[in-house]
């Protein structure tokens, strides 16, 4: 049976956006706001999500603009009046070094990774305020620690993501709204499965074959940060904030896990 509560999910049209919506429908949540770059795909998620019972506003936006970010949590709250949860899972895992990356690169990475949940952050806490409840979960990455060469102003972005999130918990914990990161490990995603076979030159079967070789036998799934974000909602975690997890099978700071995960 679903209930009256508001999840708001950016990136929701495919991948851990998606998971975590459908795992919100199935825990109970009735109401939704997914939004995404991709109008098209957003529209199949949605309406598959109201086949389930949940009403869902989907809104196509670029939210690297926080005039975007402002208007898409404003037409949220006049279509629902209430905002209890909100994920910040769009992102960008495009590619950059040191050397490599330019500012046009730089600004875009930024602008996707940091200053879209910021404001979405910024804006969506704005309504919970008033209701003095909610909860704000943002997926970051274990690159969030430190990351290989080619992937390191993404990892920049994403250790940005993991401060502004404890920094908002501490900002919000005398008012109700209890603030999480997600560090992904390696995770198979639409987007994932692209960036390995067309621009690693990976087989089909790539996710597979590494996989294989983890500690657990398999890469991480969208599946696996859904069904954390359930938890980090729920109850069950009502004592908890500000806290990033470190959703993986190496162990950071140990010898292996140099080894483990390269990419998103």
């Amino acid at each position: 049976m679903m209930d009256d509560r508001v999840a708001v999910v950016t990136g929701g049209a495919r991948g851990v956006g998606e998971a975590i919506a459908r795992r919100f429908a199935r825990d109970g949540i009735g109401k939704f706001a997914l939004i995404d770059l991709d109008g098209a795909a957003l529209e199949l998620t949605a309406q598959s999500l109201r086949q389930t019972g949940a009403e869902v506003l989907a809104i196509a936006a670029d939210l690297s603009a926080a005039a975007a970010c402002e208007t898409a949590v404003a037409q949220t709250e006049a279509k629902y009046g209430r905002i209890d949860v909100l994920a910040n899972c769009a992102g960008s895992t495009a590619r950059g070094g040191i050397l490599d990356t330019t500012e046009a690169g730089f600004d875009r990475l930024f602008a996707v990774n940091v200053k879209a949940p910021f404001f979405m952050t910024q804006n969506a806490a704005r309504v919970m305020l008033k209701r003095k409840s909610g909860v704000i979960i943002n997926i970051a990455s274990m690159l969030a620690h430190g990351g290989p060469p080619f992937l390191l102003t993404y990892s920049a972005t994403k250790s940005a993501v993991v401060t502004m999130t404890k920094s908002a918990a501490n900002t919000f914990k005398h008012d109700g709204i209890r603030v999480f990161a997600i560090n992904l490990g390696w995770t198979v995603t639409p987007t994932e499965h692209l960036t390995q076979t067309k621009g690693h030159g990976m087989p089909e079967d790539w996710a597979e074959k590494v996989g294989a070789a983890q500690p657990f036998g398999r890469l991480l799934t969208p599946d696996d940060p859904a069904g954390l974000a359930s938890f980090l909602i729920s109850p069950d975690a009502r004592m908890m904030t500000g806290v990033a997890i470190d959703l993986e099978q190496f162990v950071v700071g140990t010898t292996e896990a140099a080894l483990g995960a390269v990419a998103l």
